[in-house]
Formats: C-alpha cells, sequence, structure tokens
C-alpha cells in the first residue's frame, strides 16, 4: 500500500465513524505513525488541521440530514459528538451562516465540505542535507508568542518584527557564542493527543529581565539546512520533512518535544527531536 492510499484508507476510517469518537491514536496506527506526526502531516497536505476537517465534515452531514429527516436537533449534536445543543448550533452557525433551525425552517442554502481523496503526483524535489546531533538539555531565553493557532503564521512573523523593531535580535545575536545566531523555537500545546495550538519563541542563550526562559530536552537531533531564511521556504522544508523524509527514513520522530529552527547569517536549520 503507498502512502497515499494509506491515507485515503484514514479518510474512510473517520468518514464511517463520523457519528462515533474518533480516536487520533488509531488513525495513526493505519499509517504506522504517532499522531502527532500524522496531524502535522494531514495539516502540511491540505492547510487545515485534522480536527477541523473531522468538524467541517460532521457539520456537512448534519445539515443534510437536518433537510432530509426529522430528526431532533438535540439528538443530532449527540449523534456528532457535541457535549451540547448549544455549541453544536454555534459551531453549525460558524460554517453555515445560518442556525440549525432557521435551517429547518426556511429550507435554504447550506455549504458542504467534501470529503478528501489524496492522489499520488509526480514531483521533483532537491536533495536534502542534514545532519543528525547529540544535545544535552539546554535553557533558552527570549520572547514569545503566547498560545496561538497551529496555523497563525501572522503572529509569528509579528513576533520577528518586534524582534527587530525593538533590537531584541541585536541583543540575543550579541550575546551568543556565534555570531548572527539565533533560534526560533516551536512548542506543541496539547488537549489530550490532539495538537490544534502552539507557542512560539524567538530565543538566545543570555537571559534578561523581559525574557521568558525555555527548556529543552536532551535528545538525538535531525538538522535540515535551508540556505534562505524566507517563511514561505521554512513551511516548504516543513512539509517535505514531514511527508516525505520522515515516511521513508529509519526515524521516528519523538513526540511532545519542541522543534527547532536555527537562525544563522544567511541560512537556516530546522531541527526534529528523533530516535
Amino acid at each position: 500500500m503507498n502512502y497515499y492510499e494509506t491515507l485515503n484508507k484514514i479518510i474512510d476510517n473517520i468518514e464511517e465513524n463520523l457519528s462515533n469518537k474518533i480516536e487520533y491514536k488509531n488513525l495513526a496506527k493505519i499509517a504506522g505513525t504517532s499522531s502527532y506526526t500524522l496531524q502535522r502531516i494531514f495539516t502540511f497536505l491540505t492547510g487545515i488541521t485534522l480536527t477541523e476537517y473531522i468538524r467541517k465534515r460532521r457539520l456537512s452531514k448534519a445539515a443534510e440530514e437536518l433537510l432530509l429527516s426529522n430528526i431532533k436537533i438535540i439528538d443530532l449534536s449527540i449523534k456528532y459528538q457535541y457535549d451540547s445543543p448549544a455549541s453544536f448550533s454555534n459551531s453549525f452557525k460558524k460554517m453555515h451562516g445560518i442556525s440549525p433551525q432557521t435551517l429547518r425552517k426556511e429550507k435554504t442554502k447550506i455549504k458542504t465540505f467534501p470529503k478528501i481523496k489524496f492522489k499520488p503526483t509526480i514531483e521533483t524535489i532537491d536533495e536534502i542535507e542534514y545532519r543528525v546531533m547529540e544535545l544535552e538539555k539546554q535553557e533558552f531565553y527570549g520572547i514569545t508568542t503566547g498560545i496561538i493557532k497551529l496555523e497563525d503564521n501572522k503572529s509569528i512573523q509579528k513576533l520577528f518584527e518586534k524582534s527587530r523593531k525593538e533590537k531584541i535580535l541585536n541583543f540575543i545575536m550579541d550575546n551568543n557564542n556565534e555570531e548572527n545566531l539565533y533560534y526560533g523555537i516551536s512548542i506543541d500545546i496539547y488537549d489530550n493527543e490532539i495538537s490544534n495550538k502552539i507557542q512560539y519563541y524567538i530565543a538566545g542563550k543570555e537571559n534578561r529581565e523581559d525574557f521568558v526562559k525555555i527548556e529543552i530536552p536532551k535528545a538525538t537531533w535531525a538538522c535540515f539546512k535551508l540556505n534562505t531564511k524566507k517563511q514561505e521556504e521554512i513551511l516548504k522544508l516543513y512539509n517535505t520533512i514531514y511527508t516525505k523524509w520522515l515516511p521513508s527514513s529509519k526515524y521516528n520522530e519523538v513526540l511532545n518535544y519542541p522543534q527547532l529552527e536555527i537562525y544563522h547569517e544567511n541560512n537556516c536549520e530546522i531541527c526534529i527531536a528523533v530516535k
């Protein structure tokens, strides 16, 4: 079974269980990976999180049932795994622009989010340069976005703008052992096994009063070199790591570890903890 067939098998499993509790670890077993890595791969390939995809598919099916059956709204909310009719109605209105009650009464237009089907593509990619290194426990100090949505790249961009405007980057680079070196650190925030949010840091080795401390555990790191520091190229490299390198390498990602971005003068490295 090739990689895209495996992803489609996961999509089929989701579709069959929209009215049941979906365990991410069971989906990950189909792909032979971790729930964390599966969520990363899904987001990189589709542009939305796995949680958002499941939510949109459930709300699409719920709207169809409202129009085609006499099921009670409270029963519909329970069927599609909502804690209450109120939370179901709020989510429904956010997607469809109309409440379930109004839709049933007026039989108006609805939105649908189609089932995804992954198709294999022939791609040409450049060779990937990486190194594997052992690092002891590390302590960094810097500024943070706070907790943000996984896909919220604008907040990260604003953090970099702030770091330049307020000369925070100058301080970090001036106080590192290597010239023009600083770090970007991304830490996933979990709700049970589901990661929809992150906290991102720009950091270095020297502390000061307005900085926060970040501890990085001892680990083996796979570090991938990129000959630019452009954000769009960094995101492309993350995509390549999670959708191409990890599935075909002998390594597995270590769960619940940060991702490190090591910024040099004209290039950067993306590092993930592996075993």
